[in-house]
């Protein structure tokens, strides 16, 4: 007994599937789009994790800031660590810095100080520093208490 098979379905069943230059050439693309993804994921990351650090010397800053001029003298100098961070605050007098207006010569006995917070860190590329900057105000008698 002998079956005859069409021409037709010869060829219909030769071209269903992928050849494997085909499959190659997927894989290579699909290779190229994942390893962009993956930089991509990486760079988020990164980013993230610079912003939270940023965030959390931002908020020891203002912590010192707060601590530091809560007895405010001129001069005051101060430092110190908190985790991987380190900080350092001093108290400058506006007038010894050239800073204060002619307005605040007033006979109240209260000068300016221009209070500055550093806090820096160790970065995953390189050493990273913040500072912040305020002004305040203290009475002559400050340091007699």
């Amino acid at each position: 007994m002998t079956l005859f098979v069409s021409p037709s379905q010869a060829t219909f069943s030769r071209a269903s599937g992928f050849s494997l230059i085909e499959m190659l050439v997927a894989m290579a693309i699909m290779g190229v789009a994942l390893s962009a993804l993956y930089q991509s994921a990486m760079g988020s990351t990164r980013n993230a994790r610079v912003s939270a650090e940023y965030s959390q010397a931002v908020a020891l800053a203002e912590s010192t800031m707060d601590d530091f001029s809560a007895q405010l003298v001129v001069g005051k100098a101060d430092r110190g660590q908190f985790g991987n961070f380190e900080w350092s605050a001093r108290a400058d007098s506006l007038v010894a810095a050239g800073l204060q207006g002619s307005e605040q010569s007033d006979t109240s006995g209260e000068t300016l100080a221009l209070v500055t917070v550093w806090v820096s860190w160790a970065g995953h590329s390189s050493p990273r520093e913040i500072s912040l900057q305020s002004v305040g105000r203290i009475s002559e008698n400050a340091g007699d208490s």
